[in-house]
């Protein structure tokens, strides 16, 4: 974590009236710590690398790079700063991309007003945020989800405090947040994530949060 006061963030939109507007939400937060802001995509990668924030709010297009762009960037020297997009699509390929490469927050654009503190708040908490009206891309059926075929009597085979958690999961719950629901440990929920995927063939954060979100009414 940077050694700034607070929670750090770094934000980049190429719209300074979009852009001044997040600042000013995220400012009514006052344990959120706007270390850096950021016009371009260039410009965003070079701050975040400087300055390790704990999240960056990044929009999905800007010149030079792109949020998608600078966030595999990020992914492939191993930088643990956590990825917000803000974004006008809600196209389900870009959504799952988005997924598959470890972004950890996905807001549209129209709600980031709305959203953006709780988003940031979320992601640095440990968990994944996505804007409600996103929540349906999840649910869609599609071949290349490895989750469509499994079926609700597979939440039979879990104990109750494993669907407790799948529950929580299901409402988008960090680990740290789900620990404090159910009074154990961080670790104790990382571990049952863990088991929990394997109980149900699962392969990844991204399908295990699909099934939870998709089988929330059995749990």
């Amino acid at each position: 974590m940077n050694d700034a006061a607070g929670k750090t963030v770094i934000i980049a939109d190429d719209h300074p009236m979009f852009l001044s507007g997040i600042r000013m939400e995220l400012e009514k937060d006052d344990t959120l710590n706007i270390i850096a802001e950021a016009g371009d995509g260039k410009t965003a990668l070079e701050l975040i690398k400087k300055y390790n924030p704990d999240v960056a709010v990044l929009d999905f297009e800007m010149p030079e790079l792109t949020g998608l762009e600078i966030a595999k960037e990020l992914q492939k020297s191993g930088s643990p700063v956590k990825i917000i997009l803000l974004t006008m699509h809600n196209e389900k390929k870009i959504f799952l991309k988005a997924l598959e490469i470890g972004i950890k927050g996905y807001v549209l654009k129209n709600d980031a007003v709305i959203d953006i503190v709780n988003a940031v708040n979320c992601v640095i908490g440990g968990g994944e945020f996505i804007s409600p009206k996103l929540i349906g891309l999840l649910l869609e059926k599609g071949n290349d989800l490895q989750t469509e075929d499994k079926m609700p009597g597979q939440i039979a085979n879990l104990t109750q405090t494993e669907k407790n958690i799948l529950k929580l999961i299901a409402e988008l719950d960090s680990n740290e947040e789900i620990a404090e629901k159910l009074y154990v440990s961080k670790r104790t929920v990382e571990n049952q994530r863990v088991i929990i995927s394997q109980k149900l063939d699962l392969e990844g954060a991204r399908d295990l949060l699909k099934f939870a979100v998709k089988h929330k009414d059995y749990l």
